[in-house]
């Protein structure tokens, strides 16, 4: 079937104290700004109770158009996930490349991955709700993408056993899960607006982490 033009995106008309309204001011639709409107959509109603007319709705532009560049709503959950990794991975394999010592990269891999949890923004509050909707091949790409996470920090572990900056008796694998699993938890119960900031829960966490894992010097 041939596929129409993508519509424009109407903004809101603004009147004048006259009762004359300026020309309604019109963009191209992209799929960059149908994941920020949908995130939006999903964080506050849920990806369930959104339908695709709600976010032509709130694009203001006909379901037709949206299907000019996704093909469905799990399409864009998918790129909603891809756009929180894509964030979330290059200073992190940044970091993980660097030639700081094991325990510097640990506090900044920490630090960067609780500013990304902290992060209250529509896609991120989504990231961390919404994955039991994705299935099938969009599931397991997103699976694979986060595994490719876990690794960076699996590396800095496994470099700091190999120089003796961390114990040697532990598994590089099950402390990662423990302490993304720690800091993923950050997205349920933080607020910006609470006693202590995210950089100053890092710190926190790096302190209980160093007592358990750093090697005695």
């Amino acid at each position: 079937m041939k596929q129409n033009q993508p519509e424009a995106v109407a903004h809101p008309k603004v009147r004048k104290k006259d009762g004359e309204t300026d020309t309604v001011k019109r963009t191209r639709l992209t799929q960059k700004a149908i994941v920020e409107t949908a995130a939006e959509l999903f964080a506050q109603k849920g990806f369930g109770s959104t339908s695709l007319n709600d976010i032509a709705d709130a694009l203001r532009v006909t379901k037709v158009a949206l299907y000019y560049h996704v093909k469905n709503k799990e399409e864009i959950l998918r790129l909603v996930y891809l756009t929180v990794l894509n964030i979330a991975e290059e200073p992190l394999r940044r970091i993980v490349e660097s030639d700081l010592s094991p325990r510097d990269k640990l506090q900044q891999a920490i630090e960067h991955h609780i500013a990304v949890t902290a992060n209250s923004s529509p896609a991120v509050t989504v990231f961390y709700r919404e994955q039991a909707h994705l299935t099938g091949p969009f599931a397991r790409e997103i699976a694979l993408r986060e595994k490719d996470y876990e690794r960076y920090f699996e590396q800095i572990i496994q470099e700091g056993i190999a120089k003796e900056a961390f114990k040697p008796d532990f598994d590089s694998k099950i402390i990662t899960f423990g302490l993304l699993g720690m800091c993923h938890w950050l997205s349920h119960w933080y607020k910006p607006s609470g006693r202590y900031t995210h950089q100053q829960i890092a710190t926190m966490f790096l302190s209980m982490i160093e007592g358990g894992l750093l090697a005695p010097e």
